[in-house]
């Protein structure tokens, strides 16, 4: 699941395996719908059971999971928060956007979130919950892949052009190295280049499409980004109503 496990092959004599390796165990949390034990911590991060039993005991003894012992399975305490929230009080763009997103998701009804990359996944940093029954739901911290959703795609076209082939190199060595599907991302991401507003359905799971816009604010970059049930809302009204309301909040943003 973590392409940054090919970062430990590198040849950098400052890199810190092990560091990289707990924070891999850490990130798999990001995902889970629940508890995690270590056979699960293992699926996720492809690292040794031996390994993945140290590192829960160690961020166990630190304060950053606590084990559940009825269910021998980890969950993140509170403290991990101390991690990420410095990134977001300094945030200037996340400041600008949060009344943003607030009220686009109050005028379309669906889920608006604003995005930053990751490697090579999206990590949401903020969602306005969308009021609509059936509205696609996420939560702050959670991760896609940018192969397969549309703030990622949109995030890459953005990109200028060398930053993005090394960047869409990295895409394509994951994905092959999962034997999945690289014609599709080349696809999605040729149309991406092609349109102010990515709009992609069913690509990185069935019934969910997204609508996105790639932001700048100086050296701040990020995508907005509406998630979306692709059974309920057809491509038409994710071209059309959605992509108009998300360029109108981008550029009130912008």
């Amino acid at each position: 699941m973590y392409d940054d496990a090919d970062l430990e092959d590198t040849d950098d004599r400052q890199f810190v395996v092990a560091l990289a390796r707990g924070l891999r165990v850490l990130r798999a949390f990001s995902t889970a719908p629940g508890p995690l034990g270590n056979r699960e911590i293992c699926q996720q991060t492809r690292l040794s059971p031996s390994t993945v039993s140290r590192l829960t005991h160690t961020l166990t003894r630190l304060g950053y999971l606590q084990l559940a012992r009825e269910q021998r399975r980890y969950i993140l305490t509170p403290k991990i928060l101390t991690l990420g929230y410095p990134v977001l009080a300094g945030t200037t763009l996340l400041e600008r956007a949060r009344p943003i997103l607030r009220s686009l998701a109050d005028r379309t009804g669906e889920t608006a979130a604003l995005a930053v990359r990751d490697g090579t996944y999206m990590t949401f940093l903020d969602v306005a919950q969308g009021h609509n029954m059936l509205a696609v739901r996420l939560v702050a911290g959670a991760r896609l892949p940018m192969a397969a959703s549309a703030s990622g795609l949109a995030l890459l076209a953005a990109m200028p052009i060398e930053e993005r082939k090394s960047v869409a190199a990295r895409i394509r060595a994951s994905i092959t190295s999962r034997d999945g599907d690289v014609d599709q991302f080349n696809r999605l991401l040729a149309m991406a280049l092609e349109e102010p507003v990515v709009v992609v359905r069913d690509a990185w799971t069935a019934g969910i499409g997204g609508v996105a816009v790639a932001l700048t604010h100086g050296e701040e970059r990020a995508s907005m980004v509406m998630p979306v049930a692709t059974d309920r809302v057809d491509e038409a009204t994710m071209q059309g109503e959605l992509a108009t309301a998300l360029k109108e909040a981008a550029a009130r943003l912008q």
